[in-house]
């Protein structure tokens, strides 16, 4: 029986094979200009191959005042044109329909990346924005064409169809919130009014492309957490306005501080904002486009009970391109699972990387890459450390046609994934380990639990190859009296081999402490988290950190920055905090998260007495999972 998501469907002339939409999300991987460059094509061209049934390029600015992101993807000019033509052939030589997004980033655009200073339809700066300059009715006419010679452009390289980004707070969505737009003239006030700037550029499009060429929009079901945002009754009827004038169909997204889009949930939930598209579906005739962390069972359901004719998947084919294909062939256990920890978009906002990067994929932005090839010389090669740099060693190099053995220390493999699976909101890292003991299996590694790596055992298996992925040292701090403290590592914590108390202090407020911290207040336990530095979390990224903190405040985990340590003992520490004051702080449990470094003990021991040895991984240099993932895969590649 064909699952739900993969059924074909209809929008006007085209034909879609299946009902996934690739979400438009942008890549950073145009050009300083807005150009179509190799990496581009690559990666679209990748998720086409994937099967996907439709796929939205991502927002594609339409004007240089427009312009939000570096080396974002630009439409507005016709020199771009034959690029596009070019990116357009490579999604639809594999099948899928190619659509593209018109994109004007309004407010959010940066005079300091266009020169320009932003425009709005009033001069109201987003949060932590400039203030952007009012548009003149003159300059809103100038806009709406530049949104239709945007389209004609699409049509003439080539694409199915274009949507209209009016959603997240940018130009057109700005002009439809009542909280951005102060107007009072024909583009303010009333919600028909407030819509008039995506109408006009509806049905000045749909003049320009013809019948045959569908146009559809992106819009906010609701704005969550903002005074005066559009609510779902505003957003319907502006859905509404939208479908008289001629649109195909409506991408239902949400925007705001509060959208459970950018948030996680204790466990995770899929299709976040399904109330909205279901709302949508049931007051328009057009087709409706769902997302929002849609799974392929989610999606299923959906469309089985009528709440979406279409559902958009976005950071789910980030983490596999092959998502449809697996799906198709009966395998959902073979799909890379998005752990939904942001990655991808906060590296938009990194001035040290520019492409966007996925924890669990290491291929995004390099499917322009060569490819793993099957080895001519198979070698017999023994990974030591079943973490996720050890295990995509193994599985990438088994794959290839090597003989693998991997060796775990501990009952099960995972590793330092375990621990991070532990506290609330983490869960969907389970996903993740669930599908790496598949590949284990579905490449053929020898995995040997319980084994520790020693110099005779490993020497006695006569490998051609050792990887050590065995993990990192952790870090004691350096407190006066801590070693007799009785402290515990917060890896001891959340694998579950120690006891704590009642009452914990955690020494180390970065990612691990806090998560800990949040871990052992869920069971009810009094938890102060210190930290040297004068911020707590600070590696977590941009889209997640202040909700993280907000609920640790929340939940009553008392946060302590910027404090110097000075003593320890079995009873608590001593601290002087910013003010001046000591301060003796009580508890059952001291807890260290203070970092780590890389273990090269057992690779001291081997050095010179094995021909190829490698190190990969936390061992090498303690990072996140992007880096060890990383890292297994080159590794895997290139013995």
């Amino acid at each position: 029986m064909v699952r739900p998501v993969m059924t074909p469907f209809r929008l006007g002339p085209l034909m879609f094979r299946n009902r996934l939409v690739f979400a438009p999300i942008t890549t950073q991987y145009a050009d300083e200009q807005g150009r179509v460059t190799e990496r581009i094509k690559a990666h679209y061209e990748a998720r086409a191959r994937g099967g996907v049934g439709v796929i939205v390029v991502e927002a594609t600015y339409v004007e240089p005042v427009g312009h939000v992101f570096v080396n974002q993807l630009g439409i507005h000019d016709d020199s771009l044109v034959e690029g596009l033509r070019d990116l357009a052939a490579c999604i639809k030589r594999h099948g899928s329909v190619a659509a593209i997004q018109l994109h004007h980033g309004g407010r959010m655009a940066r005079s300091g990346l266009t020169g320009i200073p932003p425009v709005a339809p009033s001069a109201v700066p987003a949060p932590g924005g400039e203030v952007p300059c009012e548009m003149s009715l003159d300059e809103i006419e100038g806009t709406v064409r530049s949104f239709v010679r945007a389209a004609e452009r699409a049509r003439e390289a080539g694409f199915g169809a274009v949507e209209l980004h009016g959603a997240h707070g940018y130009l057109i969505d700005s002009f439809i919130s009542g909280a951005s737009n102060r107007r009072t003239d024909a583009y303010g006030g009333s919600v028909e009014n407030r819509a008039r700037f995506l109408i006009e550029i509806i049905e000045g499009v749909k003049a320009a492309t013809g019948p045959g060429f569908p146009v559809w929009v992106r819009m906010n079901g609701r704005e969550y957490g903002i005074e005066l945002g559009t609510t779902l009754g505003e957003a319907i009827q502006v859905a509404k306005l939208a479908q008289k004038a001629g649109v195909d169909g409506v991408h239902v997204s949400a925007f705001g501080p509060a959208t459970p889009t950018n948030r996680t949930t204790a466990v995770f939930k899929p299709a976040v904002i399904e109330d909205l598209a279901a709302t949508m579906k049931h007051n328009l005739s057009v087709p409706v486009i769902a997302v929002g962390r849609i799974t392929a069972s989610a999606g299923d359901r959906m469309i089985e009970e009528a709440n979406a004719d279409l559902v958009a998947v976005g950071k789910g084919l980030l983490a596999d391109a092959d998502m449809p294909r697996k799906l198709t062939a009966g395998k959902p256990e073979r799909i890379v699972p998005c752990i939904v920890c942001m990655h991808c978009r906060d590296t938009l906002f990194r001035p040290d990387i520019v492409g966007i990067r996925c924890q669990v994929n290491p291929c995004l932005g390099r499917d322009h890459e060569p490819e793993a090839t099957e080895t001519t010389a198979p070698k017999r090669i023994l990974v030591v450390g079943g973490g996720p740099a050890g295990i995509v060693a193994a599985t990438v190099a088994a794959a290839r046609g090597h003989d693998v053995t991997l060796w775990e220390k501990r009952a099960a493999i995972g590793g330092q994934l375990r621990c991070a699976a532990m506290p609330p909101h983490k869960d969907r890292i389970r996903a993740y380990v669930k599908y790496l003991e598949n590949e284990l299996v579905r490449t053929g590694v020898l995995v040997e639990l319980n084994r520790e790596a020693t110099e005779d055992s490993m020497l006695e298996l006569r490998p051609d190859v050792v990887i050590l992925a065995t993990g990192p040292r952790w870090t004691v701090p350096d407190i006066p009296g801590f070693e007799t403290s009785k402290a515990v590592s917060a890896e001891q914590v959340l694998n579950g081999t120690v006891r704590v108390g009642s009452r914990v202090i955690i020494v180390g407020g970065e990612l691990v402490g806090c998560e800990t911290a949040e871990y052992l207040v869920e069971q009810g336990r009094k938890v102060t988290v210190t930290r040297r530095g004068p911020d707590m979390a600070t590696g977590v990224g941009p889209s997640l950190r202040q909700f993280f903190l907000d609920r640790l405040q929340e939940k009553g985990v008392r946060l302590l920055p910027g404090i110097h340590y000075v003593s320890a003992h079995p009873g608590g520490l001593v601290v002087r905090k910013v003010d001046g004051r000591t301060e003796v702080l009580e508890a059952d449990t001291l807890v260290y998260a203070t970092g780590a470094t890389g273990d090269t003990r057992l690779y001291e021991e081997l050095c010179g007495r094995i021909g190829q040895l490698h190190r990969i991984g936390d061992c090498l240099e303690p990072g996140l999972i992007v880096d060890a993932v990383r890292q297994g895969y080159e590794m895997g590649c290139r013995i």
